[in-house]
Formats: structure tokens, sequence, C-alpha cells
């Protein structure tokens, strides 16, 4: 008899687990709807919600965070922030568009160097979040929303002597291309063997930190600078 009342309980936890995980499935998915609705509505553009994170439902969160990504452009992946209302409170579309034209400009100029690179920027001090024009070249941004500077990190694969120096025009070229606007960034060289599966991931990511490397053998850093003084090498790698 105990055992059938045991047998009975976890069939009755079992079917209340599943009615859980069918009802956050139908969840999530009007939630993206919702917000890719929304992210529609401001940019004349489709969206795929790629996953969902943070959601509201406790007294110190209102809000639900998605990952998102144009409909056609899988490479540019970005955060938008829905209320518990259905409002778009927060996306970071328009800066993941001018840190897409930053990557483009550096990439050109670094694969002369025989560099294989991608770059993610972040755009400190401007307020774009009222843009709505996803055309928006990278002159315009600039000129319309003055950022104070950009800081970046940047994945290179592993190539024999890398050396600080060799990442000089490159980031005299994207101070051109960003009229002035001083640039920083991380650069983290990633083995051989390991690059193309960094690359993948890197390019999914809406944003990134220094704890995301950690997963990866990361060979060596370099940290570089450019502003109107020039161009300064502030970590120089193992070869220099």
């Amino acid at each position: 008899m105990v055992r059938n009342i045991l047998k009975n309980i976890s069939w009755t936890f079992i079917v209340i687990l599943m009615i859980s995980l069918l009802g956050c499935t139908i969840s999530d998915k009007n939630q993206a709807v919702e917000v890719e609705q929304l992210l529609e509505e401001k940019y004349g553009q489709e969206f795929t919600v790629r996953s969902i994170g943070g959601r509201y439902g406790t007294a110190s969160n209102d809000t639900v965070t998605t990952y998102v990504h144009p409909a056609e452009n899988e490479g540019i992946s970005f955060k938008a922030v829905m209320t518990k209302d259905g409002e778009l409170m927060a996306d970071s579309y328009i800066p993941r568009i001018i840190s897409d034209s930053l990557n483009q400009v550096l990439r050109q100029e670094l694969q002369s160097e025989g560099i294989e690179s991608k770059t993610m920027a972040v755009i400190m001090k401007a307020d774009s979040s009222a843009e709505k024009n996803p055309d928006i070249t990278l002159e315009k941004y600039v000129k319309t929303y003055k950022p104070g500077y950009f800081s970046a990190d940047m994945i290179v694969k592993e190539t024999p002597n890398f050396t600080a120096e060799q990442f000089e025009q490159a980031l005299q070229s994207v101070y051109q291309a960003g009229l002035h606007t001083n640039f920083q960034v991380h650069i983290h060289v990633i083995a051989v063997e390991e690059y193309e599966t960094v690359s993948a991931e890197f390019q999914q990511l809406a944003e990134v930190s220094d704890s995301w490397f950690t997963n990866y053998n990361v060979v060596d850093e370099m940290k570089v600078y450019i502003d109107d003084k020039g161009y300064h090498i502030l970590q120089a790698g193992a070869n220099e």
C-alpha cells in the first residue's frame, strides 16, 4: 500500500512538472512573439528571438529579457527588454549595427595583414535609444550622437609572431571612419584549433565579458588604444 501511495505521488509530481514545463514553453513562445512584433513596429523589419533570459515575476523584476537577431541576418545579435505590460523598454539593435560597421572596417584592414578577426564594440557615453533607422551609417551615428569613445573586444586567430604593432593601421582606419572617435580594444588571440568554434559562438553574442573567454584557449592578449595623440600599446603581447 505504501508503495502504491509513493507511486501515485511520483506520477502526480511528473504530471505537474510536465504541465509546468508546457506552460513555460507556451509563455516563452508568446513573449517571443510580443518582442518580435514590438521590434518590427519600431524598425520596420522582421526579427527572431534566439532565446529568453530573465523574466518578470518577482518584487524586483518586472521585465523579460530576450536575445534577438534580424530575421535575415543572424550575424547581428542584440538584447531587447520588454515590460510585463508589453512595452519595449530597451534594445541594443542600433548600437550592434554600429558595432558591426566597426567590425567590417577592422576585418578588412587586418585581412591585409593576414590576420583573421571579429570585433564587438560597445558605444560609450551615447544614447541612441530613440533611433529607428536600421540603415544609419557609422558617420551619421557619430555626427548625431557624439559618442565619447568605442570600447571593443576582438578575437583573432593565432598566427606566429603576433605583435601589437600589426594592429596600428587597422585602428587608424577605424579612427578615421569614426570621425576621430577614440577607440580602445582588448585583443584575445585564440588558439588555431579553437578559433572557428569561438568565432561562431562570438558572433551569436549580444554582449561579451572577460569571463566568457575563460571557456576557451586564449593564447595571448593585447590592449591597444587610439586617440588624437596617436596609437598606444597599453598591453603588449607575448612576442614583444
